[in-house]
């Protein structure tokens, strides 16, 4: 077999263009700031292994391997995400504007206040099992539909691999840390005054700890676990926890699979209130993720035809008999 015959799946190829315009970034910073070479040697070792993984699944059609393929790609992201501090921490921060705009908006900072006024330990763990169910909601989801329908998880995984992609494109331009690092760093007279100075690049050269006030116990210590091994100050804008949980909805929903998404929606509930609750994002933040998975939703429909090699008369979105 050569390499012409190498059949890449819709998300490989997708993952593959990230990489490509990512790399130029890296390059940039690499350039500019002596500290991106690290970022292209690992692209080219994802590459490597993705290159492995579509030849090696090319010529041996096994639903075992095809699933180690996009597990491999979703896999990714635990180093996705962390990654877009590296390319936005030498950027002027965005998070002053944000909180300013919180506070036209209300008088006072949701972020702050919310965790204030609910601070009981019953109210706090079901903010923290919300904010952590947001990849097992995806997982889950997908799989469902992986083992019910897989031309439809085909698509559900594209879409929801190209939103983060695009949020991930956003971080890099829009650099912003959320208020559980913002208001750590000014005071309380400025934060009820309304004044909200600008960090510059802060980050560029200080990296500070994460402070959670409001009590709570073991999906607390969780949480705490996931935040000190991934969680960086980067990615508040637009709020990619809203974003992709609020596709999945549109994606069930496109699916007309209305049970699966009763069962989905208190979770969606909770997680929506905790990215507020636990200062991971302003509240501007959730408007414009959840305005975003519309707009990513359209560009998917869009996108996935090329990418997959489908027209829309052999795929219909909304057909509830589609073959495996």
């Amino acid at each position: 077999m050569n390499l012409r015959s190498i059949k890449f799946n819709p998300v490989e190829k997708l993952t593959l263009y990230y990489i490509i315009i990512s790399t130029f970034a890296a390059l940039y910073i690499s350039l500019k700031y002596g500290t991106g070479a690290s970022l292209i040697g690992i692209r080219l070792l994802i590459s490597a292994c993705i290159f492995f993984l579509a030849y090696f699944g090319s010529f041996r059609e096994k639903s075992s391997i095809n699933l180690i393929r996009y597990l491999f790609i979703g896999s990714l992201f635990v180093y996705w995400y962390p990654e877009t501090f590296y390319f936005n921490r030498y950027f002027e921060n965005f998070d002053h504007l944000l909180a300013r705009i919180d506070f036209q908006m209300f008088g006072f900072q949701p972020s702050l206040i919310f965790a204030q006024v609910y601070p009981q330990l019953w109210f706090s763990e079901l903010m923290n099992l919300g904010y952590i169910s947001f990849f097992p909601m995806l997982i889950i989801t997908c799989l469902y539909f992986y083992y019910t329908d897989r031309k439809y998880a085909e698509f559900f995984f594209f879409t929801t691999i190209l939103t983060f992609f695009i949020f991930y494109l956003l971080f890099f331009l829009i650099p912003a840390s959320g208020p559980q690092y913002y208001f750590q760093l000014i005071d309380n007279k400025q934060i009820s005054a309304g004044n909200y100075p600008s960090l510059g690049d802060y980050f560029s050269s200080n990296y500070i700890s994460l402070q959670h006030t409001p009590p709570g116990g073991f999906f607390k210590h969780c949480l705490d676990l996931i935040r000190s091994n991934a969680e960086r100050p980067t990615g508040a804008f637009p709020s990619s926890h809203i974003g992709n949980s609020t596709l999945v909805i549109i994606l069930v929903l496109a699916k007309r699979k209305y049970k699966l998404a009763l069962l989905l929606l208190p979770v969606y509930v909770l997680l929506v209130l905790s990215t507020v609750y636990l200062g991971a994002h302003y509240f501007i933040d959730v408007i414009a993720g959840f305005i975003s998975a519309f707009v990513f939703y359209g560009l998917s429909v869009y996108l996935y035809p090329l990418f997959s090699g489908r027209n829309h008369t052999d795929y219909k979105l909304k057909t509830e008999n589609n073959t495996k």
